[in-house]
């Protein structure tokens, strides 16, 4: 499965987020929440093993670095309830405090804070780094 979609979640009070229905047949078995920079991302075991082996692999992250990364890493169990939890570590770096936004993001969910996705969203919406939208860039296909 690949995941799209973006849907608006909160984290509770024990660092608990009930996971999108259109994803929780993917979570069954387990996951992994991850840091990744601006978000927290939400794997399958096997998506986060390959995920994992990409970064590894990248030459980008010397041994300190892998060694706090996966320190940041959770293996998760929906519940009954399918909430998995965010670590408190991982949701104090990325100010996951309440309100999140859960993004598709093909092999992975990412995990916002809604207002920092809002911002991200916006500012792609409205223009990119060659300064065109991501509309004009679609108009530009010659396929569609």
């Amino acid at each position: 499965m690949e995941f799209f979609g973006q849907f608006e979640h909160t984290i509770d009070d024990k660092g608990r987020m009930v996971l999108p229905s259109a994803y929780r047949s993917e979570f069954v078995d387990g996951a992994y929440v991850a840091f990744l920079g601006q978000s927290a991302g939400i794997f399958t075991p096997d998506g986060w093993d390959r995920y994992r082996r990409r970064i590894e692999l990248s030459g980008d992250f010397d041994r300190q670095d892998m060694q706090v990364l996966l320190s940041l890493v959770s293996p998760v169990t929906p519940d009954s309830q399918h909430r998995v939890t965010v670590n408190a570590k991982l949701r104090e770096i990325l100010s996951l405090e309440r309100e999140v936004t859960i993004v598709g993001s093909g092999t992975f969910a990412a995990i916002y804070d809604r207002s920092v996705w809002s911002a991200q969203e916006s500012d792609t919406l409205s223009r990119t780094q060659q300064g065109q939208t991501l509309t004009e860039k679609f108009n530009r296909l010659p396929f569609l």
